[in-house]
């Protein structure tokens, strides 16, 4: 609804831009769209383009609220209307190698897991984001934006530890605080999970992490080894007690694989759109964004109760 941002995008790209998502929906040529603006605006959104029979594809996270969610997903199918949500972490090369190993059961059962998203955000990002084409200030709200890095930034991390293992979440404790940043969302958080094979998951998250943190992003723990990778880096590295696939025994390995964007969103909008041309699902669906939601959701409720929070909510 910027005018100036949506001119600039559309005069760099060479493709017709507008302010109104009525114009838009009703282009006969407009198969799907991508819902990227604001949290507290995306249910209205995917409502709207659902009536419109278009396929969606909503950022993360699918909403601030776990109702609005349920009602996107409930539009789409009522529309029986392709919806999806864009976890492209899951098509890092890294990311694939781990989750063929971790389902090869490579590793063993899987114990633990660990999730790390740790930056250093600036304050220009909090009024216009990384990109900075559009002054702002929905980041800082709570009521609009559902929260802070963890619902912003490692909703990510923790639908990817899902999609590896196959894991459902059952509970759920944490604590957060806003220490460095004016705003009212957190900057910094910390979640132990309970997992329904009770393995134990740790969610490391900071967007006020000064001088940023590299190495790994994800590691998993099993009864027979460990596999850990970063998601820029494209590093990966495994280490099994019994000789599985070409893994030695006992010897770390490790592979350099393509790391981070744009090659894992090629691959996920390439799935995206051949699911909607073959009138199929899509490989990560409006489900998908939900249950990462619901477990961004029990932290945030068990960090303001201070009592564990069960799942499902």
């Amino acid at each position: 609804i910027v005018e100036s941002s949506a001119s600039s995008l559309g005069e760099q790209f060479g493709v017709p831009y507008t302010t109104s998502a009525e114009e838009l929906l009703a282009r006969p040529d407009v198969e799907a769209v991508t819902v990227a603006t604001p949290a507290f605006t995306h249910a209205g959104l995917v409502e709207q383009a659902a009536r419109a029979g278009k396929a969606v594809l909503c950022e993360k996270p699918l909403a601030a609220h776990l109702r609005d969610a349920d009602r996107m997903i409930a539009a789409c199918q009522e529309a029986g209307v392709a919806f999806s949500t864009c976890f492209p972490l899951r098509y890092l090369p890294a990311a694939v190698w781990t989750r063929e190993l971790v389902r090869s059961g490579g590793i063993g059962e899987v114990i633990e897991l660990r999730v790390r998203g740790l930056s250093e955000k600036k304050p220009s990002y909090w009024t216009g984001g990384f990109s900075g084409r559009t002054k702002t200030g929905w980041r800082k709200s709570k009521a609009s934006s559902g929260g802070g890095v963890i619902i912003t930034n490692v909703i990510h991390n923790i639908d990817l530890a899902r999609a590896l293992t196959g894991l459902e979440v059952s509970r759920a404790y944490a604590e957060t605080g806003t220490f460095c940043t004016p705003v009212e969302v957190e900057d910094l958080g910390l979640a132990c999970l309970r997992y329904e094979n009770g393995a134990i998951g740790l969610v490391d998250a900071s967007s006020c992490f000064f001088g940023g943190e590299g190495g790994w992003d994800m590691a998993l723990l099993g009864t027979n080894g460990q596999v850990r990778f970063g998601f820029w880096s494209g590093v990966v590295e495994a280490y099994v007690t019994e000789a599985t696939q070409d893994l030695p025994a006992r010897e770390w390995v490790r592979r350099e694989l393509a790391a981070g964007h744009p090659s894992s969103l090629t691959s996920f909008y390439d799935d995206f759109a051949a699911a909607v041309r073959g009138g199929k699902e899509p490989p990560v669906t409006g489900l998908d964004g939900r249950k990462a939601l619901e477990v961004v959701v029990a932290i945030y409720r068990a960090a303001e109760t201070g009592e564990p929070v069960k799942l499902p909510l």
